[in-house]
C-alpha cells in the first residue's frame, strides 16, 4: 500500500506542477482548537508547517483534522496552518502567508469574527481563482470563553455579509443542536446536476457520495438572486426541516463549498489532553467528499481512479452439467486503491445476485449460458470476468406393458430428454376401450403423450384395457376460440358446446393436456347443445383446480330430452389439486343423450376441464 501512496503522490505531484505542488492553507486564527470539544487543526504543536515533514500515518500529526490533512499531503498538496498569530490578507508582500500563495483556504468551525479588512481579503481571494472552504456547525456552539468569542455560525453569516451584499448567496439557519432527538441524523439526498460542481464533488476521484452523517448542526439557505451560480450539494431527509447540509457556488474566478456541520471532518485523534472528539471522517462517503470538494476547489481533476482486478475462482474453467444440476460460482477482486466495491452476478439464464460467493445456482433448462461477475469500485470503475455453463438435457427411461386385451408401443426402454415427450401407440383401437393409463402408479387418464420434467431416473407408463363393443366420443376442448366467460356457444371437434361463465383457457395457468382446457367460475357450465345417439354406459373428465385458487366443487348432469331437464350422475366432486385427476361417472343410460358439467359452489375459484369422454353402448 505504501507504494500505491507514493505513485499517487508523484502522479499527481506532475500534475501539479512537481517544482510548485499547490498550498492548502487550514485556519487557526479563530481559536478552532477551543474548548473540550473541538480541535479542529493539522498538527497543534507544531505550525505553520506540520511535524514530521514526512509523516508515515495521519496520527503522527496530532490534530482532530489531521486525516484530512494527511490524505491531502498523500495526493501531493502542500498543507500549512495560519498559526494564532498569523494574518488573513490577500496581495500582502509582507505576509508570508498571504492567501494569494494557497490554492485552497480552509476555514474549520472559527470561534472569533472576521474584521471588515480581512472579510474583503477573503472575497477578493475567491474572486481571483481562490478556492474557500467553509466547515460551520449549530448555533450556540461557542468554544471560546474568551473577549469577542461566539459561534462558527455567527461567524460564517458575518462572513458572507460584505460590501453591503452577499456575493456569496448562501447564509446558514437554525438546524439542530444537542438534546434535540434530531441531533443525529444521515442524508442521501445529492444533487443529480450535471454541472462540473456537482460532478467533481458526488461523483469525484475519491469515490462517489451515498450517504453522510451529522452530529448537531446548521442548515444552509441559498439565494440565486444573490449569486445564480450558488448549487445544492445534499439535502436535508428530516421530515418538515427544509435547507441544505452542503451547498456550492462560483464568485469571479473563484469556487467555494460549505458544509453546515464539522462532525463529518473530525478524525477523532488528538494527543490534546481534555478533547472529545468524534470518529467520523473515515465512516460512509465523508472521507470522499472533503477529498472530492478540496480537489475541486484547487482546481484538480484529482488522482485517476483505479479499476478493480477481478477472475473467478469457482468454477475453475468452463463447466458441463446435466439439466438440474448446480455450479458453485465464488469471485475474486482487489483494487489498488482498497476503496470498496460491490458484486454482482449474471448466470445467464435470468438469474442474478449481488455478492462476492460463494453462491450456487441452478440451472434448469438444457443449453448454453454465460455466467458474469462483475465487481464495481465506489468510484464507478467496474471490470468483469466469465465462465461458459454448457447444460446438457437430463434423461429419463421409460419402460411402457400394456393390460389384458391390447398392446403399447413402443413396450422397451426408451430414452427420453427432460421436457421431451414421447407418444405411445395403443391397440387395438376399436372392440376395446383404455380404462386407464397410469405413470408411475399415477393415473392420467387415456392419454397417448407424457411430457417427462421430473427428475427422476426411471419412469414406468402401463396402460389398461376393457372390452368394449360400444361406441364412444371424446372431447379434448383443443379446438375453438373462447377468450370471455360471457355466455356463448362454440364450435368444437365433437360439435357445439356452451360455455356459461367459462372460457376456453390456454395459459400456463390452466392445467390442460394438450393446447387448452375449459375454465369456470362462479357456478358455470359447461353443456353439449347436441345429443350423442347411442346412450352412455360411463362418462369421464380430467379436473383440475385453476393457478393458485382455492378448491371447487362440481358435478355432472345427463338429459334424455334434449335439454329440457337434467339428472345428476353420480356424487358432487371436490377439486383440490393443480393437477389434472380424472372423475369417473356410472351412467347406463341407453338412447340418445347429453351432458352438462356444472360448477356448484358458486365462488370465485376456478377450475379447469378437459378430455371429456363417453363410454357408449
Amino acid at each position: 500500500m505504501r507504494v500505491f501512496h507514493v505513485l499517487l503522490s508523484l502522479a499527481l505531484a506532475v500534475a501539479l506542477g512537481a517544482q510548485t505542488p499547490k498550498k492548502i492553507l487550514f485556519d487557526h486564527t479563530r481559536h478552532e482548537e477551543a474548548g473540550t470539544s473541538a480541535e479542529w487543526v493539522i498538527c497543534s504543536a507544531s505550525e505553520p508547517d506540520p511535524s514530521p515533514a514526512a509523516p508515515a500515518s495521519e496520527t503522527d500529526w496530532n490534530g482532530g483534522i489531521s486525516a484530512w490533512a494527511f490524505d491531502l499531503y498523500k495526493a501531493g498538496y502542500k498543507v500549512q496552518s495560519l498559526p494564532p498569530a498569523g494574518r488573513v490578507t490577500y496581495g500582502d508582500a509582507t505576509n508570508a502567508q498571504d492567501l494569494s500563495a494557497y490554492a485552497v483556504y480552509v476555514i474549520p468551525e472559527p470561534y472569533l469574527l472576521f474584521t471588515a479588512a480581512e472579510k474583503q481579503a477573503i472575497l477578493s481571494f475567491v474572486q481571483n481563482g481562490g478556492g474557500l472552504f467553509i466547515v460551520c456547525n449549530h448555533p450556540g456552539a461557542i468554544r471560546y470563553s474568551g473577549t469577542g468569542g461566539t459561534d462558527a455560525y455567527t461567524v460564517f453569516n458575518d462572513l458572507v455579509a460584505v460590501n453591503g451584499g452577499n456575493p456569496y448567496g448562501f447564509t446558514f439557519v437554525p438546524g439542530h443542536g444537542p438534546g434535540d432527538t434530531l441531533a443525529n441524523t444521515t442524508s442521501t439526498a445529492f444533487a443529480t446536476g450535471t454541472s462540473p460542481a456537482e460532478q467533481a464533488i458526488i461523483h469525484g476521484a475519491y469515490g462517489g457520495l451515498g450517504l453522510m452523517d451529522f452530529h448537531s448542526y446548521s442548515y444552509l439557505n441559498f439565494n440565486t438572486a444573490q449569486n445564480p451560480n450558488v448549487k445544492e450539494i445534499l439535502h436535508t431527509q428530516i421530515s418538515g426541516d427544509t435547507g441544505s447540509f452542503i451547498v456550492t457556488c462560483t464568485v469571479g474566478s473563484g469556487r467555494v463549498v460549505a458544509i453546515s456541520d464539522s462532525s463529518p471532518s473530525d478524525d477523532g485523534t488528538t494527543t490534546t489532553a481534555g478533547k472529545s472528539l468524534h470518529t467520523s471522517y473515515s465512516i460512509n462517503s465523508n472521507r470522499a467528499f472533503y477529498l472530492n470538494a478540496t480537489t475541486y476547489l484547487a482546481g484538480d481533476a484529482g488522482p485517476v481512479a483505479p479499476t478493480p482486478v477481478v477472475g473467478i475462482t469457482s468454477p475453475a474453467s468452463n463447466v458441463t452439467i446435466t439439466a438440474g444440476g448446480s455450479v458453485s460460482f465464488q469471485g475474486s477482486a482487489t483494487i489498488s486503491d482498497g476503496s470498496a466495491m460491490t458484486y454482482s452476478w449474471s448466470f445467464g439464464d435470468g438469474g442474478t445476485a449481488a455478492v462476492l460467493g460463494p453462491i450456487s445456482h441452478t440451472y434448469a433448462a438444457a443449453g448454453t449460458y454465460t455466467a458474469t461477475f462483475t465487481a464495481t469500485s465506489n468510484q464507478g470503475k467496474s471490470a468483469s470476468a466469465s465462465r461458459t455453463i454448457t447444460v446438457t438435457p437430463a434423461t429419463y427411461t421409460i419402460t411402457a406393458s400394456a393390460g389384458t386385451g391390447g398392446t403399447i408401443s413402443p413396450s422397451g426402454a426408451v430414452t427420453v430428454a427432460s421436457g421431451g415427450s414421447q407418444t405411445f401407440t395403443i391397440s387395438p383401437a376399436t372392440g376395446y376401450v383404455i380404462s386407464s393409463v397410469t405413470v408411475d402408479g399415477v393415473s392420467q387418464g387415456a392419454l397417448s403423450s407424457y411430457t417427462f420434467s421430473n427428475v427422476t431416473a426411471a419412469h414406468t407408463i402401463a396402460a389398461a384395457f376393457a372390452a368394449s363393443a360400444g361406441s364412444s366420443l371424446k372431447e379434448t376442448f383443443d379446438t375453438g376460440t373462447k377468450t370471455a366467460y360471457a355466455v356463448g356457444t362454440v364450435t368444437l371437434s365433437t360439435g357445439s358446446w356452451t360455455l356459461d361463465d367459462a372460457l376456453l383457457g390456454n395459459t400456463t395457468s390452466d392445467p390442460k393436456v394438450g393446447a387448452q382446457s375449459v375454465r369456470t367460475r362462479n357456478s358455470g357450465k359447461v353443456t353439449m347443445a347436441f345429443n350423442f345417439a347411442t346412450g352412455a354406459k360411463t362418462a369421464s373428465v380430467k379436473h383440475a383446480k385453476y393457478g393458485t385458487d382455492a378448491s371447487s366443487t362440481w358435478g355432472l348432469w345427463y338429459s334424455t330430452n334434449s335439454g329440457s331437464t337434467w339428472i345428476q350422475a353420480g356424487s358432487s366432486v371436490t377439486t383440490t389439486s393443480t393437477t389434472l385427476a380424472t372423475a369417473t361417472f356410472t351412467v347406463n343410460v341407453t338412447g340418445a343423450i347429453r351432458f352438462q358439467i356444472r360448477k356448484t359452489d358458486g365462488t370465485a375459484n376456478r377450475v379447469n376441464f378437459d378430455d371429456f369422454q363417453i363410454s357408449g353402448y
